[in-house]
């Protein structure tokens, strides 16, 4: 049995047999093909499908959608995609033991500072500036703080932030990453660019009853916090009894990096989606104005049909009336002036003669009222 298929291929499985047909076939439980699946952008049939084929009704089997790429789906037991992070056959959990495998790579915080990363150095400069304006009664904003680190701790952990903040940085750049920071830190990953904080924790307290409602002040607990985030909170990791933060340098790494590429790939999936939905709603808005200008052509050859049948209208109503007048020897000067007027008129309505009327040259002859140009 092939153990890889194109997408297109495994969309013809699941549309030949139920999953729970193929799961059992390849090893898997159902919701491991789903999940396969749904990562690969194939839709599957919906619930009563299969029951629905089976009494020769009427079922609707939906397209796969297009995408640039045709990549190679590994239907492997061993399929990272199919675990959650804590097995060991996860994508965090490979990711994680490649890294380790690099020998240059470097998940150790030493105990004292040793060539620190010039970040480093600038986060220094800005907290002993601070200090020396606090205590000169000056106000904190008036430090440049433009290259100083995001870093919010009490003194007890300032030189053990700097030491981990150091060591992630330089992991950071040792594995081809950048580090940017203009009052805000960030990493930028392929483009993907994510806040990183340092912060101590906080507990809230409640103060003595000193007023009718409770009052919490903030103390610190002395674990450090790292805390990554984009435009929305991410991620966090933090001291535990077991393992420090310092000891949390390669699930930080791993995981930033498989972020990364994840929202890479949802941006091109998103691209590829707002492509072919731009794409189908140009369709749509093309089919639309075909339609409007077939409509729009149909009610001008309807008016100026309208338009003719009136005008003969008029015309056999004046040949009546002249015909009339000759009859009873009632033609005088005037109804000959008025027939003469009337067959201008009529000329002037009738669309294929349309005949320059200077009187009404402001009015339209579909609606035989004044025009916009006609308004003061």
């Amino acid at each position: 049995m092939e153990k890889e298929l194109t997408r297109k291929e495994l969309y013809d499985l699941v549309w030949s047999k139920p999953v729970t047909y193929i799961a059992k076939e390849y090893g898997f439980s159902d919701n491991d093909v789903r999940k396969i699946c749904n990562n690969h952008n194939i839709p599957l049939p919906k619930s009563g499908y299969w029951s629905k084929l089976k009494f020769n009704k009427k079922v609707v089997k939906e397209k796969l959608p297009e995408q640039d790429d045709n990549p190679v789906i590994n239907l492997e037991k061993t399929n990272p995609t199919l675990f959650e992070d804590d097995h060991p056959l996860s994508k965090f959990a490979l990711r994680k033991k490649e890294l380790q495998e690099i020998k240059e790579l470097k998940f150790l915080v030493p105990d004292r500072l040793s060539k620190p990363h010039r970040y480093i150095v600038a986060t220094k400069k800005y907290h002993k500036e601070l200090k020396t304006v606090e205590k000169s009664g000056g106000y904190p904003h008036e430090v440049d703080r433009t290259n100083a680190l995001s870093i919010s701790v009490s003194n007890s952990l300032y030189a053990r932030s700097l030491r981990f903040m150091d060591s992630l940085i330089k992991l950071l750049e040792k594995r081809g990453h950048k580090v940017e920071v203009n009052r805000q830190t960030q990493v930028i990953i392929k483009e993907q660019k994510y806040n990183l904080r340092l912060q101590e924790k906080n507990k809230r307290v409640k103060n003595e009853p000193k007023r009718e409602w409770d009052t919490y002040d903030l103390e610190p607990t002395g674990l450090l916090c790292l805390k990554i985030s984009s435009y929305i909170p991410l991620k966090e990791w933090s001291d535990a009894k077991i393992k420090t933060l310092e000891d949390k340098l390669l699930d930080i790494l791993a995981w930033l990096e498989i972020k990364a590429e994840r929202d890479i790939q949802q941006a091109i999936d998103s691209a590829i989606w707002n492509k072919k939905y731009e794409e189908k709603r140009q369709k749509e808005k093309d089919l639309q104005k075909l339609k409007d200008d077939e409509l729009s052509k149909f009610e001008g050859l309807f008016s100026e049909a309208t338009r003719w049948h009136k005008s003969q209208y008029l015309r056999n109503y004046i040949k009546e009336f002249e015909h009339y007048a000759i009859n009873t020897n009632s033609l005088d000067a005037d109804k000959e002036e008025w027939i003469k007027w009337a067959k201008e008129k009529a000329d002037w309505y009738d669309p294929f003669i349309e005949k320059d009327v200077e009187l009404l040259n402001d009015i339209d002859r579909d609606t035989l009222k004044p025009t916009k140009k006609g308004y003061y």
